[in-house]
């Protein structure tokens, strides 16, 4: 580990010429104990990187590894076997990673990275968070940035359901930068989550970093998913190192001309799956995953409100409310006077013009209660499989939300 260490603190974060250091001198031991000239010959390295090399000692990269042990802050080299064998086989594989928690099993665990813009809408936030509660809970491990806005939504879905999530970093886990969703970090580790980092703990965010962490976010996932982006999102460049890397790409679209998915829609006619249904998901893995995932699972328990989460002395990330027309998850923002009853025909007119699957449409449509369970959807026509189903896509569009015990609203 000392040797890419070393590399480390000489070359910086980025998997700079990785897989050709390991051609040229097998390993960065051999790198270290090259001389200048054998460095140079090999025509891998800018005069700067070469004086970088030069000038770094072994002991600048055991002041390192010392820091993090006092820290508590774990440390994975390519020469590791517990090295994720996912991010050896990208381009440009990191020399190291920096942890805090339990690092997972990322080539044993089916594992999904869900990213979107932090200047994000209700709509993309419950998209975002309804995603990841129900991939959570049906055996899908999360990978998101830890920032505000969509990453938060699709942390918090896979901790408000009790189960572990990834953030992966841009920085140091001393930087400044941290200083916001400090609390949901801590939450994320309380659970048995991890945080991960290509960069040393002192080391500040750059504008460069996002697109190196990037990678990474796809790199440890069989597939990302992108839930809301403009097209200068920097979710776009998540995708595209997922397309690099061979790694499945969905998207989640309204169908008008809001700028804040037109990134979304760019993908899609790159060739980006759309999601409309929790299902869409999981029939891209339930044959490689047939023993570790499942719909039912998804779908045995209402997720609970994101609006419980308790952020502490921090103030939440300001969500832009936006009615989409022609969406295909549709928002229902109004609100009926408490006096006035609401008239399930009104409602059947709005939603019959929306794409939502046969089976679901029926079922909601003979919905005769404001307050309801699974258990109230099931008749002659509705088994507990549809009945699951309906729920899931009613909840992922925006048109139910779950309460206490077990129940839903309509909204």
């Amino acid at each position: 580990m000392i040797y890419w260490l070393w590399l480390h603190c000489a070359l910086g974060a980025g998997g700079n010429k990785t897989n050709e250091i390991i051609s040229c001198f097998s390993s960065a031991k051999g790198l270290y104990e090259a001389g200048d000239e054998e460095r140079r010959a090999s025509f891998l390295f800018t005069d700067n990187q070469l004086s970088r090399l030069k000038k770094t000692t072994l002991d600048d990269a055991n002041k390192l590894l010392k820091q993090c042990k006092i820290e508590g802050i774990g440390i994975i080299s390519l020469a590791d076997k517990e090295y994720p064998e996912c991010l050896r086989n990208i381009s440009k594989p990191p020399y190291v990673l920096f942890y805090k928690g339990k690092l997972p099993d990322f080539d044993g665990i089916p594992t999904l990275s869900i990213v979107g813009t932090r200047k994000v809408s209700d709509y993309g936030y419950k998209c975002a968070y309804s995603l990841s509660g129900r991939l959570s809970q049906g055996g899908f491990l999360i990978v998101s940035g830890g920032a505000m806005g969509s990453d938060t939504a699709a942390h918090l879905g896979a901790l408000l359901t009790g189960n572990k999530t990834v953030a992966v970093l841009p920085c140091g886990f001393n930087s400044n930068y941290l200083a916001t969703n400090k609390k949901l970090r801590s939450d994320i580790l309380l659970l048995g989550g991890c945080l991960i980092s290509e960069f040393s703990p002192d080391e500040n965010v750059r504008k460069s970093h996002f697109h190196i962490r990037n990678r990474l976010i796809s790199g440890l996932s069989s597939g990302v998913i992108v839930t809301e982006a403009p097209l200068k999102s920097g979710a776009l460049i998540t995708a595209a190192h997922a397309t690099e890397q061979n790694r499945d790409v969905f998207v989640i679209f309204t169908e008008d001309d809001n700028e804040n998915f037109e990134g979304c829609r760019a993908l899609f006619k790159d060739g980006a799956k759309q999601v409309k249904l929790i299902t869409d998901v999981f029939s891209e893995y339930i044959y490689k995953f047939n023993d570790k995932i499942s719909i039912e699972m998804a779908m045995a328990k209402p997720l609970p409100s994101y609006k419980t989460y308790d952020f502490g002395n921090e103030k939440p990330a300001e969500i832009k409310k936006k009615t989409y027309k022609k969406a295909p998850f549709i928002l229902k923002e109004t609100v009926e006077p408490e006096n006035k009853k609401t008239e399930k025909n009104e409602i059947n007119k709005k939603i019959l013009t929306q794409p939502l699957s046969k089976n679901t449409k029926m079922i909601y449509n003979q919905l005769d209660k404001q307050i309801f369970s699974c258990d109230d959807l099931l008749s002659s026509e509705v088994n507990s499989v549809m009945a699951l189903a309906a729920v899931g896509e009613l909840e992922l569009y925006g048109l139910i939300e779950a309460i206490p015990g077990g129940r839903y609203k309509l909204l």
